[in-house]
């Protein structure tokens, strides 16, 4: 068998090279998030769902552990600069936030929002970071919500949020 590899070092050096292409897959936890997928678990069909309709720019990813009931989705945003002058940085990342969130919860589905322990949405904009946290059941209960002023006082009363503006 050794003097097969000898006489054909080609094919060696190929099998050498796809055993180190396979072992930077797993140090980049690409098989982990892989079988991820086939996992029955909340936060991963929100992730499946809502990256097929979110924008290509979200990353959005999950924490946690669903067996002791930590899961968590973390949604990361990097906003486009303003285009109205008269807001300032941080009423726009926070019209952003709600906006962001009411998405999430009218493309999500209900019964595995229920289920969610968090969400997380940070919002990167020139340098600056809001970090927002909800409740799973909360957030499904505001896709019922119509009027603007319910949604802003809802909003204030159930998100947690964090900034350096």
């Amino acid at each position: 068998m050794f003097n097969y590899f000898i006489k054909k070092p080609i094919l060696s050096i190929g099998i050498l090279f796809f055993i180190i292409f396979l072992f930077q897959l797993k140090k980049t936890g690409y098989f982990e998030r892989r079988s991820r997928v086939y996992y029955a678990a909340s936060c991963t069909s929100l992730t499946v769902k809502l990256k097929r309709v979110a924008p290509k720019e979200w990353k959005i990813d999950c924490s946690g552990h669903f067996a002791e009931r930590t899961d968590t989705l973390e949604v990361s945003i990097e906003l486009p600069l303003i285009k109205d002058p008269k807001l300032t940085a941080q009423s726009y990342v926070y019209r952003e936030m709600a906006n962001h969130l009411l998405f999430i919860s009218q493309n999500s589905p209900i019964d595995n929002l229920e289920k969610l322990s968090w969400v997380k949405i940070s919002l990167n904009y020139k340098g600056n970071q809001a970090d927002g946290v909800v409740k799973g059941i909360a957030l499904s209960k505001m896709r019922t919500l119509k009027s603007q002023q319910s949604l802003m006082g809802y909003l204030k009363s159930s998100v947690s949020v964090k900034d350096n503006f």
